[in-house]
């Protein structure tokens, strides 16, 4: 399955480094409720195969050489390495908002890491894609702050306050 940076890793930028103790029980429980979406949801594994690489989730949960960082950005939730597409990052933004915050900064590095383009809503409707946000958030452009899928989302962005998720 794919590796969580807990120091054996060396990421391939030196912001990016292990992800600290305190965040690591996050990011367990992130990886392994995306596993869950993946043989659970239905609409998981189809819209990952849509995108430009063609993979599932299922699979890129899978890969061994995806590996995931952790970098202090207050200005963004995480961010993918663009050359491979081997090293994701999640950042201290995301951990302050909650493990649901996690998973689906998971969800989306992932979709980037399956060939959604940077800058574009592919990555954040794969959040949608995966259940964690509601389809009238899609359609109205209107953000329910129970979820964590932001229907404007494009490239970085500002913490959603007020996020009542546990």
């Amino acid at each position: 399955m794919l590796q969580i940076n807990i120091g054996d890793h060396r990421a391939p930028r030196p912001d990016w480094i292990p992800i600290p103790i305190r965040n690591r029980r996050s990011m367990f429980w992130g990886r392994e409720r995306a596993q869950w979406i993946a043989r659970n949801i239905s609409t998981a594994n189809p819209y990952f195969e849509r995108l430009p690489f063609r993979r599932s989730l299922t699979s890129l949960l899978a890969d061994r050489s995806i590996w995931i960082n952790y970098e202090n950005n207050p200005s963004r939730y995480g961010a993918t390495e663009t050359m491979r597409r081997r090293d994701i990052a999640v950042s201290s933004t995301a951990f302050q908002q909650g493990r649901w915050v996690v998973l689906a900064t998971l969800i989306h590095e992932l979709a980037h890491v399956g060939g959604a383009p940077g800058f574009s809503h592919s990555a954040e409707q794969a959040v949608l894609a995966c259940g964690l946000g509601r389809q009238r958030e899609l359609l109205r452009g209107k953000d329910d702050r129970d979820t964590p899928y932001e229907p404007g989302i494009i490239g970085l962005v500002a913490p959603k306050e007020g996020l009542r998720l546990a």
